[in-house]
């Protein structure tokens, strides 16, 4: 039985949040206007230069998803892979990848969209660069979920592709590299905290 103790803190927060978020758009008949003024457009920070909107746009953008079937998948994705990442390497520096990870998602998105693809006008919105992010230090942790978890969005992706689904690739493959990346240095940081004079000949 699954008791309320047990539940990962983190990754249940940001679930409800994300929830509590899409549930107040949706009821409030108001969740066009909150993608409109929440979610990441990228040309106004790589053309127009709007830097400071831009980055607050970047941030509010990873709370917010488009309909039912977007925030049911990102939701079932966090919620099953969050606690493992959470408990492996901490409270604190969990929260700080996975906001780290929908920031560096929604970055290399942006580069993409606006330098490669010329679609910079289009909004960006879901929590899918952070949770890849969170697949990321599942990963780099040793736990082969985040490598398959990974490989079921890129399939989604292809699959959405077809379907003419409006998926931020980019945003997936950014999150992921930076969850990936950044929690290696962390682990190799820590390898050489515990000893400092390894490698050393």
């Amino acid at each position: 039985m699954l008791r309320l103790g047990s539940l990962p803190p983190v990754t249940t927060a940001l679930v409800v949040v994300n929830i509590l978020i899409f549930a107040y758009g949706t009821l409030s008949n108001t969740q066009n206007a909150v993608i409109s003024q929440y979610g990441f457009v990228p040309n106004g920070l790589f053309k127009d230069r709007y830097v400071g909107d831009s980055l607050v746009r970047m941030f509010t953008s990873m709370f917010v998803h488009a309909n039912i079937s977007h925030i049911g998948f990102n939701m079932f994705a966090l919620a099953y892979m969050g606690g493992f990442a959470e408990r492996s390497i901490g409270k604190p520096k969990y929260i700080a990848l996975y906001l780290l990870a929908g920031l560096g998602g929604a970055l290399f998105d942006g580069v993409i969209s606006s330098y490669a693809l010329g679609n910079g006008d289009s909004i960006l919105i879901g929590a899918s660069g952070a949770i890849s992010g969170i697949m990321g230090i599942s990963a780099a942790m040793g736990d082969m979920r985040g490598y398959y978890w990974f490989a079921i969005q890129v399939l989604f992706v292809f699959i959405g592709s077809f379907a003419s689904l409006s998926i931020a690739f980019a945003a997936h493959v950014g999150g992921f590299i930076t969850g990936l990346g950044v929690t290696k240095l962390l682990i190799e940081m820590e390898r050489r905290k515990r000893n400092p004079y390894r490698g050393l000949t």
